[in-house]
């Protein structure tokens, strides 16, 4: 009798052990990618719904995706015509003519020669990445800060792209989705989507300390000298990381998040802090001023605003502290030592009389305490 019921409460156990569903494991980039690019149309799947990610993509495939990226499917078929005579090839399939032709006329591919496109032909990552850049804006040619033969590694300094792929021969289905989910939602290579307040891009914890290291490596990606885009001059670069936080910020002071000097601020306190992660707040104690800060120089007598940039360091003991900043003469410029940067001051703007004043926001959390550790952070150069 005690084995029978001992054989009924194991089976009983068993039973409620069977009964608990285990936790779900969260879903991988690759995953989410394919859930993004087929939700919106991207990517269609076949007659079973199987995007079939481990596929190769070739290049009539492609014009397919872009045209169907770019949202322009209504304009593709409102106006046939046009779009054929776009599409002079002789290799192109009759199915996708219209796709190639959308591509052509929107400068967004290009054939082999006047006759040959490489319709059969595998996508390589250059060319994906070529593609991608283009499709969100980031514009190419003569004066452009990249060409064919740099996209892939401008691309994976945006962090839209792995080293592995962009150094694989071919791309697949599946890179394609990662590639343009990334690209179009600031998603970062390693970083979990669930990252949000008091997280940095790279899923470290917002500190002074992780601050400085993502600000060192952005010097590295963007560094003194690179021309930066302005509405006057055409083909140099423009802000196209998503900047959600960071455009709510500059819409306080009716500036840009693309252009100029306030569009490098967004894209580089975006870089930091994220998309939409860590809103900002007005620092109201200049001298309380952290590494990814964006400062403001706003005119006295009219509010407007003169420049934008990001503080590189606490305001030391006499309110000196660098900055980095784009669009001062047409250039980025960071702090070196073998190119001496004045540092600001708060005393320039913090008496009466002054043509300027400062003003301060940050995307550090108010649970996160200011050290003041970035004191005298910079510059870096030997």
């Amino acid at each position: 009798m005690r084995k029978k019921l001992l054989s009924l409460a194991l089976a009983g156990v068993l039973c409620l052990s069977m009964a608990v569903p285990a936790a779900a494991a969260p879903p991988s980039e690759l995953e989410m990618a394919a859930a993004y690019v087929q939700e919106r149309g991207i990517m269609a799947g076949d007659q079973n719904g199987n995007l079939n990610l481990d596929a190769g993509l070739n290049r009539a495939e492609l014009a397919v995706l872009l045209t169907r990226l770019r949202g322009g499917l209504e304009e593709l078929y409102a106006n046939t015509g046009y779009y054929e005579q776009g599409c002079k090839f002789t290799d192109v399939p009759a199915w996708a003519k219209l796709f190639v032709g959308y591509c052509v006329r929107n400068n967004l591919v290009a054939g082999y020669d006047a006759l040959r496109y490489g319709a059969a032909d595998p996508v390589n990552p250059a060319a994906a990445c070529t593609v991608i850049l283009r499709v969100c804006g980031v514009e190419d040619g003569e004066g452009s800060i990249w060409n064919y033969s740099t996209a892939c590694s401008y691309a994976a300094g945006l962090g839209w792209i792995d080293e592995s792929t962009a150094h694989a021969n071919t791309i697949t289905r599946g890179d394609m989705a990662v590639l343009i989910y990334r690209a179009q939602t600031g998603a970062r290579p390693g970083v979990p989507p669930s990252t949000g307040d008091g997280f940095l891009s790279n899923g470290k914890p917002v500190t002074e300390e992780n601050v400085l290291e993502l600000l060192r490596q952005l010097e590295q990606d963007w560094p003194h000298g690179m021309v930066w885009g302005t509405h006057n001059t055409p083909g140099t670069h423009k802000n196209e990381v998503p900047s959600t936080a960071a455009n709510h910020v500059m819409d306080v002071y009716w500036v840009s998040e693309y252009y100029g000097c306030s569009g490098y601020a967004s894209m580089v306190s975006s870089l930091i802090f994220g998309d939409k992660a860590n809103p900002g707040r007005r620092v109201e104690d200049l001298t309380q001023i952290r590494p990814g800060d964006i400062l403001f120089r706003v005119r006295n007598d009219t509010g407007s605003i003169w420049h934008v940039v990001i503080a590189l360091e606490t305001p030391n003991e006499i309110g000196a502290f660098h900055y980095t900043d784009g669009n001062h003469g047409g250039i980025i410029r960071w702090p070196d030592k073998e190119d001496p940067y004045e540092r600001d001051n708060l005393d320039s703007y913090s008496e009466e009389g002054k043509t300027y004043r400062l003003e301060a926001w940050t995307r550090y959390p108010d649970t996160v305490p200011h050290t003041g550790n970035s004191v005298n952070a910079w510059p870096t150069g030997s």
